[in-house]
């Protein structure tokens, strides 16, 4: 750039001198044209050594590859070809698919947040988020190969593969905002991708969670909270985005829906324990979502005693849990 930068300025000295020569003018135009290409060049160059800019490009192309997967897997499944993995137990697939979507969930807010600042950490977010989509479409892959029920099937591969999907546009906005604070243009759709991934945590953690129950399997869901309360302990997740208002708002809506919820398992455990699987499983997401929400509340809460209430932990979740008998 500075040398093509020099030959301009040589050129446009020969013409102060001579402003009528044509030729003089074609190399003036070719030098411009150099220095404006090498400008683009180094500006390239610039956004594609920032820190993190190549682990995002092998992140997004695994989970590219992942979804290619996933894509051949439900082609089978319609098909009625999908090979039956008979290596391993269907409650081992369920639980590996539970920890590969409880763990890409855990890292949602920690790639969002270095995305949007702190570029140094943001190439190992990425590939530690990356890495459990592998664990995550094999073990889908293999329960659904599991199933009996078509329409079950189709639903676990479907949301696989929405929450891959999801996971790739979150690439995508990390690697565009490059964890740069003052890129913030990129901000928004980094939240809406984190938003759109959380959501897709939350659908496939039902339909595990019902299938659990369905199976009489309710340990993972007790091992769910249980994991939730622990993380109570680990301290508040970086930079809250709200108020403490905002958070303790949604812990009161939260603990709201469980309460009513707790109440009808209770109901229904007696007339219709068929449907206790499904209020199992939106206790277990809203103790979740709670139990993050404390988190953030205590980071924002001001005085001590008001911090150390939003993370006393709830054991009373899971002793119902253990008490309440699923079919």
């Amino acid at each position: 750039m500075l040398d093509s930068s020099s030959y301009l300025l040589e050129t446009a000295r020969s013409l102060v001198l001579n402003p009528k020569d044509p030729p003089t003018w074609s190399i003036l135009a070719g030098h411009s044209r150099t220095v404006s290409d090498s400008i683009k060049s180094l500006i390239t160059s610039i956004r594609d050594k920032a820190p993190g800019q190549r682990e995002c490009d092998y992140s997004i192309d695994n989970i590219n590859k992942c979804i290619r997967d996933i894509d051949q897997a439900s082609l089978a499944a319609v098909g009625q070809t999908l090979p039956c993995r008979d290596d391993i137990s269907m409650e081992a697939l369920q639980e590996q698919l539970t920890s590969s979507v409880q763990e890409i969930g855990h890292l949602i807010d920690p790639v969002s947040t270095t995305a949007r600042g702190e570029a140094a950490q943001l190439g190992h977010k990425v590939t530690q988020l990356a890495r459990y989509f592998d664990p995550l479409i094999v073990a889908s892959m293999g329960l659904a190969s599991k199933l009996h029920n078509h329409q079950q099937q189709m639903t676990i591969l479907d949301q696989s593969k929405t929450l891959s999907e999801s996971a790739l546009q979150m690439l995508y906005a990390a690697k565009e905002g490059g964890g740069n604070p003052k890129a913030c243009h990129t901000h928004d759709a980094i939240s809406e991708a984190a938003q759109l991934m959380k959501e897709a945590v939350d659908d496939i953690m039902v339909t595990l969670n019902e299938a659990a129950s369905e199976g009489g399997m309710v340990g993972g869901m007790v091992e769910s909270i249980a994991e939730a309360m622990g993380r109570l302990d680990e301290g508040t997740p970086p930079e809250p985005e709200g108020s403490f208002v905002d958070y303790q708002t949604t812990m009161v809506k939260c603990s709201k829906a469980i309460a009513i919820t707790a109440q009808e398992m209770m109901t229904k455990s007696i007339t219709c324990p068929e449907e206790l699987g499904g209020l199992a499983s939106q206790v277990t997401v809203d103790y979740g979502q709670l139990a993050h929400q404390g988190r953030l509340a205590a980071a924002t809460a001001e005085p001590e005693e008001v911090r150390s209430h939003a993370l006393c932990p709830m054991e009373r979740c899971v002793l119902f849990f253990e008490m309440t008998p699923l079919p």
